[in-house]
This record gives structure tokens, sequence and C-alpha cells, in this order.
């Protein structure tokens, strides 16, 4: 058999283990909760999580374009599996945030390394097919982790909801190991942008933390940084924040277009089931089990993004998932539960997979690393603020004022897709 196969089931696996970790996790909050305190910090919990995903996910990728795509992968396998244990292992509230944050650390470049590596070892034309995959599996993984998590959560103990994901990134890590050989590309031979990290590391930290609370001196803060990480940046040839990307046309719009898609999408994602638990008084299982049609959107969306992109293009594709979030929280703003689903599963169905693939095909495959980790970085950027900012308004209002935020998120997404319509037309 063909090794790139084995080495398909191995990333298939470890894409399996992201997607159950995003959903499993958040119908075992409540019983979480309960048990360890510090209702306060839930959204906490999902926004470290996150906030540690944008951060690494750059570092991962520009790694990779140094030392190897396959050595770098299955590193991150390693360091999730190692906070996924720890997070099993939780006496406390704070020691759950600081787990999820170490999953974080090495779930940054599980995403978008398993993207780069099937570019690498992947031709155009084959690549549909093999995203197909990993979509589907995805979707699938997304679709029984709600249930799953619930029933483990009712059955046996929370505990394990942390656990489940173990054997995936166990197996996904050997097959990536015995039979991953990804074409050897030049490395880069250049300076690592130690400062730039540093600035970028920075940046994130105080971003994050303007989000939990808002503070006049941290915005100021957040503005200083940035600028200085945007000015050492324009002075080098080869920095850690890859400005030189943004004079591809594709790459500029998904910029603007992916952390919004991201904040509208995962946003609501994270709090659906606790909506379904506090407003119809559901257990962990019957809101898992209540999310089927969400996940049944994802997944019948999600297994035929990469090739309907290749048919009619990535355009109109994502324009579409961008329509289908709007319609989403919309619904939701009127009580509307089953379309409000379907239209969040086929936003996050439709979304990634095509515009993941329209900027691979705008660079050079030696900056395939970098440029793939930007995306998903933009798009977890979205996903932590959108979740942190939802929880806030959760926290203050209730879900009608979450669901209306959501609804202006998605308006503000489909805004930005027009530039990136016109990149892709150009």
């Amino acid at each position: 058999m063909d090794p790139r196969r084995w080495a398909l089931f191995g990333i298939v696996m470890i894409t399996c283990l992201v997607a159950m970790e995003g959903t499993v996790v958040s119908t075992a909050m409540p019983r979480t909760v309960a048990e360890l305190g510090g209702s306060e910090h839930i959204a906490l919990v999902f926004s470290v999580y996150l906030g540690a995903l944008a951060i690494t996910g750059p570092v991962w990728g520009n790694l990779a374009d140094r030392w190897g795509a396959r050595p770098v992968y299955i590193l991150c396998v390693v360091v999730f599996l190692i906070g996924s244990t720890w997070a099993a292992m939780v006496q406390s509230m704070y020691e759950l945030v600081l787990a999820r944050f170490v999953q974080g650390l090495g779930g940054g470049g599980l995403t978008p390394l398993g993207q780069t590596v099937l570019s690498l070892i992947y031709e155009k034309q084959e690549r549909a097919s093999a995203q197909a995959w990993l979509v589907g599996a995805f979707g699938l993984a997304s679709l029984f982790g709600p249930p799953l998590g619930g029933w483990i959560t009712e059955e046996v103990n929370w505990r394990w909801v942390f656990l489940l994901g173990l054997p995936f990134g166990g197996l996904g890590a050997l097959m990536l190991y015995f039979f991953l050989r990804p074409p050897v590309l030049t490395p880069k031979k250049v300076p690592f942008d130690w400062l730039g990290l540093g600035l970028f590391v920075s940046w994130m930290l105080l971003t994050l933390r303007v989000t939990h609370a808002f503070q006049p001196l941290l915005v100021l803060a957040v503005g200083v940084v940035g600028l200085l990480l945007l000015g050492h940046s324009r002075r080098l040839e080869h920095p850690f924040l890859p400005l030189p990307l943004l004079r591809f046309p594709v790459f500029a719009a998904a910029t603007g277009l992916a952390p919004l898609l991201g904040a509208g999408i995962f946003g609501g994602v994270s709090y659906f089931p606790l909506y379904l638990q506090k407003h119809f008084g559901m257990d962990s299982l019957q809101a898992g089990r209540a999310m089927l049609p969400m996940m049944m959107g994802w997944v019948a969306c999600s297994s035929q993004s990469a090739r309907l992109g290749l048919r009619f293009g990535y355009a109109p594709v994502v324009g579409l998932s961008s329509l289908g979030l709007l319609f989403g929280y919309l619904s939701l703003c009127f009580g509307w539960v089953a379309p409000g689903q379907i239209g969040l599963g086929m936003a996050g169905g439709l979304s990634f997979t095509p515009l993941t693939l329209s900027v691979q095909e705008a660079v050079a495959r030696e900056q395939l690393g970098q440029t793939t980790a930007s995306v998903v970085f933009l798009r977890t950027l979205g996903a932590s603020l959108g979740t942190a900012v939802l929880g806030a308004v959760l926290h203050g209002w209730g879900f009608v004022w979450m669901f209306r935020v959501g609804a202006f998120l998605a308006g503000l997404a489909l805004l930005a897709f027009l530039p990136y319509r016109r990149a892709l037309i150009s």
C-alpha cells in the first residue's frame, strides 16, 4: 500500500482528536464546574485554550518550514496529549485552565501542519480527495463528540472526556513516525526572529487580557506593542510576523475574513450546549444529542467543501458559509433552534477548507507551513476573541444578546468576504 495512505490515516486520527476536543469538552463543562467550582472561569477554560492555539500556531508553522513538518507535527501531538492527561487529573478550575493552556500549546500546530503535510505529499488534483477524508473525519468526530461526551459525563466521569483522544493521538503519531515522508525542501537558512516572537507573544497575551478585563491602559499597551511589532517586522527580510505574505492579494484578503468567521462560528458553538442546558433544562447527554442538527450540517458541508471549491471556485463556497453564519444567528435571535444550528454547522463546514486551499495555491511550496499556520492563526485568534466576547455578553446580558452580537459578527464577515472575492477573481 502507498505509504501516503498510512500517513493520511495518521493525519485523520489526529484530526479526530482535534475535532472531539472542540466538542466533547463543552458538554462536560457544567458537570466540571459543579465538581470543581469557579463558574466565573468557564469562559477562561475555552478562551485560554483557543488563545494558546492562536499564539503557537505561527510558531509551529515557522519551525516546520525550518526543521521539516514531520518532527514538528509529532512534537505537537505529544505536547497535546500531555495536556489532555493533566486535564483529566486536575483538582481545581485554575489547574484545569493551566492544563488547557498546555493542550493549546500542542494543539496550535495540529490543524495547520496536518493541512501543510497534505499539500506537500499530494498534488492539487489529489489534494481535494485527501482533504475530503480529513474534513469528513473532522465532521464525523464532531457529530459523535457531543453525545459521546454527554454520555461519558453522565454515565462515567467528566475526567474521561479528556482521555478520549489519547488512542487517536497515539495511533496517529505512530503512523506519522513510520510512514510520513514529505518531500525534502530547502530549509530556511536565516536567523530566527526572536525579538519578533517575543513582541508577538506579548501582543497576544495583552490582547487576550483585554477581552477579560477592559482597561484603558491595557488597550494602550496593545496598540503600542502592536506598532512595535509591525515596525520591527517591516525592517526584516524574514520576520516572524509574515508581512511579506501580504503581497499576495488572496492572503491579504483572508486576513480580514478568517478571524471574523472563526469568532462567529466557534463563539457560538462553544456556548451552545450551555444554552440547551440552561434554556431547555437538558442534561449533558440530552444537550449532546440535541446538537446533532448542527453537527450533521457541519459534516454534510465539510465532506464536500473541497470538491465544491475545485468545481465552482472557492469564492462561492466561502460566501455561502458567510451567509449560513448570518442565517444561523438570526434564526437563534428569533428562537428557531434547529435552523440556527444548521446555519452554524453549514458555516463551519463550508468555510475553512476552501479558504485554506485558496491561500495555499497563491504561495510557493517553501512557504506553505507559515502560510497555512497564519490562516489557522487568524481563524483561531478570532475564535479566541469571539469566545471571550460572547462569553462576556452572555455573563452580563444573557443568551439573547449573545446571539445578537453573533449576528453582528456574521454581518462583518459577510462584508469582509467582498474583498476576498475580488482577490480571487483578479
